[in-house]
């Protein structure tokens, strides 16, 4: 159904990126290499996870996440930089669970009396 809600054909023109899809998109990126630089330097200066012992074979994506799952090993060390290098990998995870709990709880409704 071309012209439907205004979409564009299968084959026909794709819709254009405005400025304000740009904006977004390079600030979205210029954040994700502000957090992973510093995080990539916290783990070469921790030589982490293979100081823990901790042997990752998956490469990628895979690779980062079993990061994650292994940065309880961090706090067992007690050094200062272990502890930043852990809190720095959370702080995004905390936030954005942070941001959707308040998100649902400010839509909520505590009274006693609602329907």
């Amino acid at each position: 159904m071309a012209g439907y809600r205004e979409e564009p054909e299968i084959f026909g023109e794709e819709p254009k990126m405005t400025p304000a899809k740009w904006r977004k998109w390079f600030l979205t990126l210029c954040g994700t290499v502000a957090y992973m630089v510093p995080l990539v330097i916290f783990w070469t200066k921790c030589d982490y996870p293979d100081s823990l012992g901790v042997q990752i074979t998956a490469h990628g994506k895979a690779g980062v996440f079993e990061k994650w799952w292994y940065s309880y090993l961090l706090i067992e060390r007690h050094r200062p930089l272990d502890v930043i290098t852990f809190a720095y990998m959370w702080i995004p995870i905390a936030g954005f669970a942070g941001w959707l709990a308040f998100k649902q709880l400010r839509t909520a409704n505590f009274s006693l009396y609602s329907d």
